[in-house]
């Protein structure tokens, strides 16, 4: 017999056909569902509003993203799990009767939750919920074997052994257990003890000699190394030509600058002084006519090196000095080659671990973790089909479909919260990591966003874009400050850190012309009233500077120029001829037309001026889309999500009075407008002769 096809259910919504996931062979053919009608193919586990451990289950090979094959895999899971998939839409406990016999998933559950079940002491009517395995510390106390190949020291009996994972963990290398304590496992061992056999063979390769702390002696030779090189450059140069004595001994010139303010022996100023006084021979007395300011370093450098090696002397000759510099030499060849890490314990213990075969031991205690991992795998599984019980098919809503977005019954899994701003609050809201990659993307959704960082007493700031889909643009703007709730109802202040601009709405485009054309028409008048004022600053700061100067000169009457002012006023009056003429052609033009043609004359000027940009916003809004706002995020959206004028209405709220309420029009401090009710008069009187012109031309 051949099988009767599946009839999926579509709603449209966006602009696209959704498929909808409603009952349980939704289910169990929704891997038969062609992929090129699934919303999104894949998306990220971070900056998603849906429980993370289940978004780590669904996340199947941990690289932080969810792909098509790894929620059908999650499916497949729980339809071999469940007897009934009806469960997932809706149920929130877990019966073993529930679970199905016939597959060995199955089957394996139904041990685990029995298992589970006398672990929790849970009565026989009792079901298996999320709230009874929410405590991981009581389903896998830290202190047995729980199969993850994570041992916590609670796990260890071992004194010696406890010690050593005690530095293990203290060094920062350390991983939860299933238990939530800090463990670790085959890895960080061998490696922590990969780094303690290479710390141990270069300790045993450190350099020796008898009686000298090499450690201390070479402190003492670093402090003051260069001060005695210069010393027998020095003496060598005068052994060579004494002439150049007085220029490689500048202590009197030295000291001479010095004296002029607060002598300090130990003062950097003294640094560039010789050690002591050069002579035509290398050799450098130990106990006299040493520079103060290095007399305490030779000292040290004497008890530490120079009497350990060469015995008490009193002179150190070059020969002694070169063959300090060979012993320290070796010293600091060994010391460049210590490892970067190095264990934070003695030693005498490191070595001790070693010599125990501590290393082991650890991985022995690690293989016995290991051995009870099907058992304890058995009861993550019972774990992760409750948290798929509970929200596989909310995340199916965000995925396979947008139901949730478009149904506006639920926020879906992106959307963060919802900002208020400037007289408005917007719902799609969605958190952002890196906004100038966010953004290279996103302004392909023809959509008004405003970028904002947000910051809380107690948390770490973070950025959100928010699209603004109803209104106009206002006063929104760079740097303004608005308020933000999370969905966990939080408020964090918020600051418009970038814009990305595109029309709002068409009754926005319609005045958009009207505005840029004031907005110039202000600009030229403010231009012009400043030069104005400029012209007459400077007129009556001529007019001050000729009355102080014609106090002492004669006063030369200017002649009256006829010509002049005979062509001012002739450009004046072209002007105003042209102004007539402008006015008279408009006049006997709107004259000219049939009584009901003159009203669509104004209705043809506002179409011309505002239609190009009504019409270019109609189509910006008819195509803007969810996708590139998602795809800045990582996701892979397979659809064309449209975000119409109407929905875009309901994303964003603009403000309005609560029903019944009362309001007051009387306004103590509002401006009066003598103007506009002149300009109303004005126009009702112009309309009033043309209505008496055309009714005499006719009658």
């Amino acid at each position: 017999m051949l099988t009767k096809p599946h009839v999926w259910k579509f709603w449209r919504s966006g602009g696209f056909d959704q498929v909808c996931i409603e009952q349980a062979d939704d289910l169990r053919f929704l891997a038969d569902l062609d992929p090129k009608l699934w919303a999104a193919l894949a998306c990220p586990t971070r900056g998603l509003r849906l429980d993370q451990q289940t978004l780590s289950y669904l996340d199947q090979d941990g690289d932080g993203r969810i792909r098509l094959p790894e929620v059908l895999a999650s499916v497949r899971f729980v339809l071999d799990s469940l007897a009934d998939p009806q469960l997932v839409f809706g149920g929130m406990s877990l019966r073993i009767s529930d679970l199905r016999q016939d597959t060995e998933v199955g089957q394996r559950l139904a041990k685990s939750a029995q298992e589970l079940r006398m672990m929790l002491k849970l009565d026989e009517s009792e079901a298996l919920t999320l709230e009874h395995i929410q405590d991981r510390a009581r389903l896998f106390p830290p202190d047995h074997p729980n199969g993850d190949g994570v041992v916590p020291v609670a796990l260890c009996t071992d004194p010696d052994m406890r010690q050593a994972m005690d530095v293990m963990i203290a060094q920062g290398q350390t991983i939860p257990d299933r238990s939530g304590e800090p463990g670790i496992d085959a890895v960080i061992t061998q490696a922590f003890f990969e780094g303690c056999r290479n710390f141990l063979a270069w300790q045993s390769s450190r350099p020796r000699i008898a009686g000298l702390d090499l450690d201390q002696a070479w402190s003492a030779f670093d402090a003051i190394a260069a001060k005695i090189d210069d010393f027998f450059a020095r003496c060598q140069l005068i052994n060579f030509d004494a002439s150049v004595t007085e220029y490689l001994n500048p202590i009197r010139e030295r000291m001479a600058v010095l004296a002029s303010g607060a002598m300090v022996l130990d003062a950097v100023d003294a640094a560039d002084v010789p050690l002591a006084q050069p002579g035509p021979e290398p050799v450098l007395q130990l106990g006299a006519r040493i520079h103060p300011a290095w007399q305490s370093a030779l000292d040290t450098l004497v008890h530490m090196l120079i009497q350990p090696v060469l015995g008490p002397i009193e002179y150190l000759t070059l020969e002694g000095w070169r063959r300090l510099r060979e012993i320290m030499q070796v010293f600091s060849s060994w010391k460049s080659l210590e490892p970067e890490w190095k264990p934070a314990c003695d030693l005498e213990v490191l070595q001790a671990w070693v010599e125990a075969n501590m290393e082991q031991r650890i991985l022995d205690l690690i293989e016995c973790d290991c051995s009870v991992k099907a058992e304890a795998d058995a009861i993550m599984d019972v774990d992760r089909l409750l948290h798929f019980q509970r929200y596989l098919v909310p995340f199916l809503n965000n995925f396979v479909t947008l139901r949730d977005f478009y149904s506006r019954r639920n926020l879906a899994v992106f959307q963060a919260g919802r900002l208020y701003l400037d007289q408005r609050s917007c719902d799609l809201c969605v958190e952002v990591d890196d906004v100038a990659q966010h953004s290279s993307i996103a302004g392909l959704s023809r959509t008004y966003l405003v970028y904002c960082l947000l910051s809380r007493a107690g948390e770490k700031d973070k950025a959100i874009v928010a699209a603004v889909t109803a209104g106009e643009a206002g006063a929104i703007m760079v740097g303004r400050h608005a308020l933000f709730f999370d969905r966990e109802g939080r408020d964090w202040d918020a600051k418009v850190t970038k814009l990305i601009e595109n029309p709002i709405s068409v009754r926005e485009a319609f005045w958009t012309p009207y505005r840029k054309m004031a907005a110039m028409l202000g600009d030229q008048i403010q231009k012009m009233a400043k030069s104005k004022e400029q012209g007459i600053e400077k007129a009556a700061a001529s007019g001050i500077d000729h009355t102080l100067t014609s106090n002492h000169q004669p006063v030369t009457p200017t002649a009256f120029d006829v010509g002049k002012f005979a062509g001012i006023f002739a450009a004046i009056g072209l002007a105003l001829g042209a102004l007539g003429s402008a006015l008279a052609s408009l006049m006997s033009g709107i004259l000219a037309l049939h009584w009901w043609q003159v009203p669509l004359v104004p209705v043809g000027v506002v179409a011309l001026v505002s239609g190009p940009s009504m019409l270019l916003a109609w189509f910006k809004l008819h195509a803007r889309n969810l996708g590139p706002i998602l795809e800045g995020n990582g996701w892979a959206i397979n659809s064309r999500a449209r975000i119409n004028i109407v929905f875009g209405t309901a994303l964003t709220q603009l403000a309005t009075l609560p029903d019944a309420a009362e309001r007051s029009l009387t306004d103590p401090y509002a401006e009066e407008r003598t103007w506009q009710r002149w300009l109303g008069l004005a126009v009702l009187l112009a309309a009033l002769l043309v209505a008496v012109f055309f009714h005499y031309r006719h009658f």
